[in-house]
């Protein structure tokens, strides 16, 4: 596709244009449950008459036929016409977001009701996951469990707010402003900012880190940008006016109240995202891909441009059919993201699929980030709602991330494996003499995990499990 035809900006900022537009779909579209990306699918099939559902018969028959064939060429009706942005007609008319790498879910796949029925993840919660799967020293942990209860509920946060945490914990300001913006990076990228500037500029350090202008222009001229004066920001600045617009297109991209996604005051029902088989001593990764669309171009609307059609009606509809090729590719891009994720959690995680809770590995963020050559908000957006269904059973994908303890065999134990183990062992207490924090810890030293008492006090409170001298029971 030709940009320039699009846009009508000069040839050095299409890349970065296609690149906000692309990319901030794309991330919107990661974060969605399949519920979510249900009902966000229909709204769009709703809002664009170039995009249609293929019927479920023709996706039968064209499931028929390419296990017999070669894949087929474009149908016909695609435009021969030798403007570039045409081209992604021939390649977007039929094209389902993930062809053959799904299957449909069986009804004795997917777990009951019950089991399917979920608290929504809040904030706090899911910043203070991704702060345990961090490697911040102890001191350091502290901080920022501070910080992330006392943000806003749009993820913001207060000046005073942060000298008070370092008064209280009587750290250095700067060392707690240090931890802030570990957490700013965090997923929703710019939570715990301090002002709109500080929000929009974390936006623009990770998702454009090499952007020299973007990030000046926020830091010190966002006001003028705001104010619409955009010759004489460009002529301070001295670049083109069209720079300057650019940078305010790509700005209005950023979340200003980064936090406002996520609320924890609604239960849902979910279904798996991926399906994991068992095949041989491997295990394949299938996405659930059942009441999914399948999306195409229609071909009557896109048959129009063929004819001579009114100037403003032809700039309509191309402009329909961009945005229709861009909801397409960002949905298959969602779809090959997950994908990607979970085999690369299987990878890891090969062993708890074989042998159950013992084998579950340390794992963190930024293990699967750097397998896969992704941002850990990345693969913090795929894992947050996503359920993975597994020979196991079925599991959150945060199910598969857990930090690290140390073990008498020199090998890392997963700490959901110590919280297991310290289920089982209460479990099998003597009611009328149940296990002290310290005789836990004496315990698990026995199976070769080495462990803090308040660690297991943490653990136990963490699974709900009452403290000794409540455990009694008489005989």
């Amino acid at each position: 596709m030709d940009l320039r035809q699009i846009t009508n900006v000069r040839p050095e900022m299409l890349q970065r244009l296609k690149l906000t537009i692309e990319l901030q779909q794309a991330i919107k579209l990661l974060q969605l449950t399949r519920l979510e990306l249900l009902a966000t699918i229909q709204q769009e099939l709703a809002e664009n008459p170039v995009l249609e559902e293929i019927p479920v018969v023709e996706q039968e028959e064209a499931a028929a036929s390419q296990q017999q064939q070669e894949p087929a060429a474009p149908q016909d009706g695609t435009i021969p016409d030798d403007d570039d942005w045409k081209k992604t007609l021939e390649e977007y008319r039929d094209r389902p977001p993930l062809p053959g790498s799904g299957r449909p879910a069986r009804s004795d796949d997917l777990p009951t009701a019950d089991a399917a029925l979920v608290e929504r993840e809040d904030l706090y919660d899911h910043l203070l996951w991704q702060l345990q799967m961090s490697k911040l020293d102890p001191t350091a942990m502290v901080i920022g469990t501070e910080i992330i209860g006392n943000l806003g509920e749009n993820g913001d946060l207060a000046p005073a707010v942060v000298e008070s945490i370092a008064e209280k914990l009587a750290v250095p300001l700067e060392r707690a402003h240090v931890v802030r913006r570990v957490i700013q990076r965090f997923d929703p990228v710019g939570v715990a900012s301090i002002s709109l500037e500080d929000c929009l500029l974390v936006q623009a350090e990770v998702y454009y880190p090499e952007d020299a202008l973007l990030q000046t222009i926020i830091r010190d001229h966002l006001a003028e940008l705001v104010g619409r004066n955009m010759a004489g920001l460009a002529r301070k600045l001295g670049v083109n006016d069209e720079d300057v617009e650019d940078v305010r297109d790509i700005i209005m991209t950023f979340d200003p109240k980064p936090g406002r996604s996520l609320g924890g005051e609604s239960a849902n029902y979910v279904e798996p995202d991926v399906f994991v088989e068992k095949a041989g001593d491997d295990y394949i990764v299938f996405l659930n891909e059942d009441g999914l669309p399948k999306l195409r171009l229609s071909a009557y609307y896109t048959g129009l441009l063929e004819t001579g059609i009114k100037k403003d009606t032809r700039e309509y509809l191309k402009k329909k059919v961009r945005s229709a090729e861009w909801f397409m590719k960002s949905i298959h891009q969602r779809q090959q993201t997950i994908r990607v994720v979970a085999e690369s959690i299987v990878r890891f995680q090969k062993e708890f699929l074989d042998r159950g809770m013992d084998g579950l590995k340390p794992l963190v963020l930024r293990d699967v980030a750097a397998d896969i050559k992704m941002h850990e908000s990345t693969v913090s957006r795929v894992t947050t709602a996503k359920y993975m269904h597994t020979p196991r059973g079925l599991f959150p994908m945060k199910f598969f991330f857990n930090a690290r303890l140390g073990s008498d065999s020199g090998d890392d134990v997963a700490t959901q494996t110590v919280k297991e183990k310290i289920r089982i062992l209460v479990a099998q207490e003597d009611p009328r003499k149940p296990l002290s924090d310290s005789e836990l810890v004496a315990r698990l030293s026995e199976s070769g995990v080495r462990i803090a008492r308040r660690t297991v006090a943490k653990y136990r409170e963490l699974l709900g499990i009452l403290a000794s001298s409540k455990r009694i029971r008489p005989g």
